[in-house]
């Protein structure tokens, strides 16, 4: 009977372990904003540039957060279209390329108790949309019309999550995949990025559960009764006293004194 008490008792332990662990890490939703610098595939014949990123995400686990990205760019085109080249009131036309991306991705933060920063790597996958503005007919014919797709994406990335409070800031370096293949490009582009963005819980902070009550101290022989004689059961020599009977010290009848006597007159 032990045995099966104490095995009840170890596994209602680690199910207690198992929920205090399940909410030692903050698992609200959370959106993220930032931007940073994308340096891009020489193919694309396109200065570096900024772009932006939006997102929206939670964490699954301690270590694993899951977010969908929207992405967006519009590097210049190095080679710009001219009209009238070489003739005076030369018009210089910029092209571009503009890249729109929503991606999923994954990361995995190396924690370390007790640090406010902590590592990441991270893997996304997705669609990336093109319009891509180089020229590829002959000025005198005009400017072509951009040339418009959507391909898949990949990107691999290395990064660190700061606690800053009530936000977090997020800094990360890596690369993306565009599987476009109808460009100058005849397989892939492949571009790098750099950038920073903030991490903004929604909702407030979940409030970690009060530990259960102490249970109450268990009873012991000097908290019964149980004849009702008003002594203990560890005093009480003769258990099972009839309810309204003289006791003594030790719980046993008391012997009822002897009647006294009254006096009779003295008759002669």
């Amino acid at each position: 009977m032990k045995k099966k008490l104490l095995c009840c008792a170890l596994l209602a332990g680690m199910s207690m372990a198992q929920s205090a662990m399940a909410q030692s890490y903050d698992d609200r939703f959370y959106v993220t904003a930032g931007g940073g610098v994308g340096f891009f595939d020489a193919d694309r014949d396109v200065a570096d540039n900024v772009y932006g990123q939006l997102g929206f995400g939670k964490f699954i686990s301690p270590n694993i957060s899951i977010d969908a990205e929207l992405w967006h760019s519009n590097p210049d085109l190095n080679t710009p279209g001219v009209y009238g080249s070489g003739f005076p009131g030369t018009q210089v036309t910029e092209r571009n390329w503009e890249l729109m991306s929503l991606a999923i991705v994954g990361r995995y933060h190396f924690i370390s108790e007790g640090r406010s920063w902590n590592p990441y790597i991270a893997f996304g996958l997705g669609a990336q949309e093109h319009h891509d503005g180089t020229q590829t007919q002959p000025l005198a014919l005009g400017f072509n019309r951009s040339r418009v797709g959507t391909d898949g994406m990949a990107l691999l990335g290395l990064g660190f999550q700061k606690d800053m409070g009530y936000a977090s800031l997020r800094g990360e370096v890596g690369v993306r995949v565009d599987m476009d293949d109808g460009g100058t490009s005849n397989d892939y582009y492949t571009d790098g990025y750099a950038g920073f963005s903030f991490v903004l819980p929604i909702g407030p902070e979940a409030v970690p559960a009060p530990p259960p009550p102490p249970p109450p101290p268990a009873k012991t022989c000097a908290d019964l009764d149980d004849d009702g004689d008003g002594v203990n059961n560890c005093d009480d020599k003769c258990p099972g006293s009839p309810a309204g009977q003289a006791v003594g010290a030790d719980g046993c009848p008391v012997p009822e004194p002897e009647p006294v006597l009254e006096p009779k007159p003295f008759k002669n």
